[in-house]
């Protein structure tokens, strides 16, 4: 499996920021790749487009099916740019462009909210059936070089806004 952007992770599963922490909140429940508006983003792994839908929270949503371990994930492609332009039983391969970044739904800024799930509706809301899909993408990979991506956003403390750093240009 590859994951669906080059490089930045702004958060990761499980995360408990003080912002979450303060307002009662559950812990992260999926992987935040930052990135500007309209960025295309790939599919993790070869597999079967299973919803395609609009969420209050999640904005646009598409989940696919991946195999891994000789069991079947569904991955939630969340906060997307518009509808995106996928069927229902469409195949994908691992890498085709599927989608673009965006910031529908309850997001703070551009950004692809990835979730992993063992089941199709656990990629909506906090479930157990939920899994870190980073790290499985990165056990799917045992020859590259394994390192957690730099974390590259700020917690306001007084309002709890999420704000997006710029990476640095040479």
């Amino acid at each position: 499996m590859i994951h669906p952007l080059a490089g930045r992770v702004s958060a990761h599963y499980g995360e408990l920021s003080d912002f979450r922490r303060k307002r009662g909140m559950q812990p992260h429940s999926g992987t935040d790749y930052p990135a500007k508006r309209g960025t295309p983003f790939r599919a993790v792994g070869s597999g079967t487009i299973k919803l395609v839908q609009f969420s209050k929270v999640l904005g646009w949503v598409t989940v696919q099916t991946v195999w891994y371990d000789k069991k079947t994930y569904y991955v939630g492609y969340c906060h997307q740019d518009n509808k995106p332009d996928l069927k229902i039983g469409q195949k994908v391969n691992e890498g085709e462009v599927i989608g673009k970044v965006g910031n529908t739904g309850m997001s703070s800024g551009p950004h692809l909210h990835m979730t992993f799930s063992r089941k199709l509706k656990g990629v909506f809301g906090v479930t157990a059936d939920k899994v870190d899909g980073w790290k499985l993408i990165e056990a799917s990979r045992p020859t590259e070089k394994k390192t957690a991506p730099k974390k590259l956003s700020v917690t306001c403390p007084n309002c709890g806004e999420i704000y997006y750093a710029k990476p640095k240009s040479n």
